[in-house]
């Protein structure tokens, strides 16, 4: 694990008014990071980009905890810790379906922003350039406290440690960030030293994930004997990441290696292969981390996978608002691959499985 790029920054204890001093000046001073938004980026010089103090006790929190959907087992469980977490904080808490639909969660927060109900955002975003407004600029202006995870804001991505935090929000949680997935590509390229005919299945085109996920894909082109030749986007189900499969089997008889970032595609992926007869000959390397996953890198159906944290993943962005509340220091960017929970890595294989504990 990369610790040096991964690393954890703290907000500094200094009084509130440097701090958001110098948030603001990172704004400035960071507004050619952010790619074209949709909505106009927090690094607007005339935005108030400074966060929100929230309110004075943390009984008082009243969250809109915003999903990127519930269809699948990953969000199901985020959701499910979400709620258990309220309520061991005593805070309250509503869930919103996003439905991987960008502009009806646009639409849910910016409701949420005009009905004063609430006075803390917990977001996952579908897309984070388009809500990258609403929640460094409007949500503060309003009072409104904002923790993120899983997929970084305002054209953010691809970037690495604190760089993954926007100015005006509370933290970013992630444990998908992009030197994860360059460690996944380079572990492809090192288990096939005679190179490979690869094929990507991710998530939707528009996911900070996927972005990722494509990024670091373009260092199989650096090496001699490797080239990407199919690549499909999806919405994460099995149904889809079989779909996908069959079409890229037919046409790539001679296929070495599927990656799938998600476990939900990778059952409709392995299928596929089975089906196919293919087992053995094209290697499947999964990224999700689920009982399923980890039982399938036993089998030797998947060829190793990398561990995702739902639950934790949304137990530290609501306590990370509560630790704002209280007055706490809470870093910027909270990297999952550094839990506790995980033995010194997020990569699973045959020889490790055993070392890992699904938390969905």
């Amino acid at each position: 694990m990369n610790r040096a790029s991964s690393r954890r920054v703290r907000r500094g204890a200094a009084p509130r008014r440097l701090a958001v001093a110098a948030t603001a000046l990172a704004v400035l001073l960071g507004a050619g990071a952010c790619s074209v938004p949709t909505d106009q980026s927090a690094a607007d010089p005339s935005a108030a980009s400074g966060k929100a103090a929230g309110p004075k006790k943390v009984s008082d929190l009243k969250i809109a905890y915003f999903s990127a959907g519930t269809s699948n087992a990953y969000l199901q469980a985020a959701i499910a810790a979400g709620k258990k977490k309220a309520s061991a904080l005593g805070v309250g808490l509503d869930v919103f379906d996003g439905q991987f639909d960008a502009q009806k969660q646009f639409d849910q927060i910016q409701t949420a922003l005009t009905s004063g109900k609430y006075n803390a955002f917990a977001v996952e975003p579908n897309d984070g350039n388009l809500v990258c407004k609403l929640l460094t600029r409007q949500a503060p202006q309003k009072g409104i406290l904002v923790s993120v995870f899983n997929l970084p804001i305002c054209g953010r991505a691809t970037k690495l440690g604190e760089e993954t935090w926007e100015p005006g929000t509370v933290t970013y949680v992630g444990g998908q960030t992009l030197d994860v997935y360059e460690r996944w590509v380079a572990q492809v390229v090192k288990d096939h030293p005679g190179g490979a005919r690869i094929a990507l299945i991710s998530g939707p085109d528009l996911n900070a994930n996927t972005l990722c996920f494509q990024q670091a894909a373009k260092a199989f082109a650096t090496h001699k004997g490797f080239k990407v030749v199919a690549q499909q986007a999806t919405d994460y189900t099995t149904p889809k990441g079989n779909s996908a499969a069959q079409t890229i089997l037919r046409a790539n008889p001679d296929l070495d290696v599927i990656m799938s970032n998600f476990s939900g595609m990778s059952r409709g992926i392995v299928q596929a292969v089975n089906s196919a007869g293919r087992k053995g000959k094209v290697k499947i390397y999964d990224f999700g981390g689920d009982t399923w996953a980890l039982n399938s890198v036993r089998k030797g159906d998947l060829q190793q996978s990398v561990m995702m944290l739902p639950a934790k993943e949304t137990e530290e962005a609501l306590q990370a608002l509560a630790d704002h509340v209280s007055g706490k220091t809470v870093p910027h960017f909270i990297n999952l691959t550094e839990s506790s929970e995980l033995p010194g890595t997020p990569f699973a294989t045959a020889d490790t499985v055993d070392d890992f504990t699904p938390e969905y």
